[in-house]
């Protein structure tokens, strides 16, 4: 009897797509995927109250400040520490999976280099945005890290390719965690390249237009009881602030370059190399704009390497016009690059583009403390010597072709 009716509706639904000209499955289906609904995940709203630590020097001492949650509400704590006797930091990631490390501080931090040798092994990433999750686990499904979030990579690079900041709750946590594992990475012979994208410079700059309500709420009580402000909290002043300003905007690995929104016609034309590129973009975080000269313009406009949307399908009035292959060859011949690696604009998957010679890995994470119906994915990339793989959150590997 139940075989019969599961029959009679198949054949109802067969006459009903007969009869409307549609499937009536394809429909059902249809609903699924335009489902957008979202809601906290467990424990997520704790990320809405802790943030830190941050390290503020005054001199030969150090103040840490960080907030924790106190009956319902945002409190912070400062303790005072001489510099020379602080080696190592707690951090407590809160919300979602809560995880807790600790992070030894530098005792030097230099300013890059703009050029590396060839690297047999490459994991790149780029505008994760907060979402700490999501970066430990694509790391972890490829290698990159263990379960207790320490370098497993050997003498792999890995790149973030910008945007660390803004739009997610545990930009902090993550820029810690980056911090640790640079020192992680050098013990092994492997690297860890954190590059400036817009976000980070904005944030440098103390434009704060995306930042999550709860930096806001941090910064509003730091000002009240310390006179601290958000731009003091990535200032030189800071361990994280200092750290941030020794990094670049644009590397070359081997004959890889690397760069958050890409190299532009006029970025070529000006004949700046990429050390002058990393030294002028420097100097435009410490700039205010009505002082800007033209090289600033060039730098931190729409044809500069934080903002430049040239490699894409954009609003050509709003973004200036779209590269042709020449561009792209022009520019690559005078860096001396086989291909050049962007993240800032988005994409479904990472994707190949101009002949292979363009890698495009921005694709929109999915956030720590939203679950989205249905979900998005995130991806990374893994380059070995000529060959580009789609890395997937679960650790699967798509070879990419032209």
């Amino acid at each position: 009897m139940n075989k019969l009716r599961m029959q009679l509706r198949i054949l109802v639904m067969v006459v009903v797509s007969l009869v409307f000209g549609m499937s009536v499955w394809s429909c059902a289906t249809e609903i699924v995927e335009e489902s957008t609904t979202e809601y906290p995940k467990q424990g997520a709203r704790s990320s809405n109250f802790v943030e830190g630590p941050h390290l503020v020097y005054d001199k030969d001492s150090v103040m840490i400040l960080q907030s924790v949650e106190l009956n319902g509400e945002m409190s912070l704590t400062s303790k005072q520490f001489d510099r020379a006797g602080l080696s190592e930091i707690v951090v407590n990631k809160s919300g979602y999976l809560p995880r807790t490390f600790n992070v030894k501080l530098k005792n030097q931090i230099k300013s890059e280099p703009s050029v590396y040798h060839v690297a047999e092994t490459i994991f790149a990433v780029s505008d994760i945005e907060g979402n700490f999750n999501t970066l430990v686990n694509l790391l972890q499904q490829h290698g990159v890290i263990n379960s207790n979030l320490e370098w497993s990579f050997g003498s792999g690079h890995f790149v973030f390719i910008g945007d660390i900041f803004d739009r997610g709750n545990h930009v902090t946590e993550m820029l810690w965690f980056l911090y640790g594992l640079e020192a992680q990475a050098a013990e092994h012979e492997g690297y860890v390249h954190i590059l400036l994208g817009n976000h980070e410079a904005m944030n440098l700059r103390g434009d704060l237009r995306y930042i999550e309500p709860k930096y806001s709420a941090f910064s509003e009580l730091a000002k009240q009881q310390y006179g601290i402000d958000h731009t003091i909290l990535f200032s030189d002043r800071t361990e994280l602030g200092r750290w941030l300003r020794s990094k670049n905007v644009i590397e070359k690995i081997g004959d890889k370059i690397f760069v958050h929104a890409g190299i532009s016609p006029a970025l070529v034309e000006s004949g700046f190399s990429l050390e002058a590129i990393n030294e002028l973009s420097w100097k435009t975080l410490n700039t205010p704009k009505p002082e800007f000269t033209d090289t600033d313009k060039l730098i931190w406009g729409k044809s500069g390497p934080f903002w430049y949307r040239g490699y894409f399908d954009v609003d050509e009035e709003r973004w200036g016009p779209v590269a042709s292959q020449a561009d792209v060859e022009t520019a690559l011949e005078q860096y001396g690059g086989s291909h050049i690696i962007v993240g800032h604009t988005h994409v479904e998957k990472p994707e190949l583009r101009y002949e292979g010679k363009i890698c495009a890995i921005d694709v929109v994470p999915p956030a720590d403390h939203l679950v989205y119906s249905p979900p998005l994915q995130a991806y990374g990339v893994l380059i070995q010597d000529k060959d580009f793989f789609i890395a997937d959150e679960n650790g699967q590997l798509v070879k990419l072709l032209n």
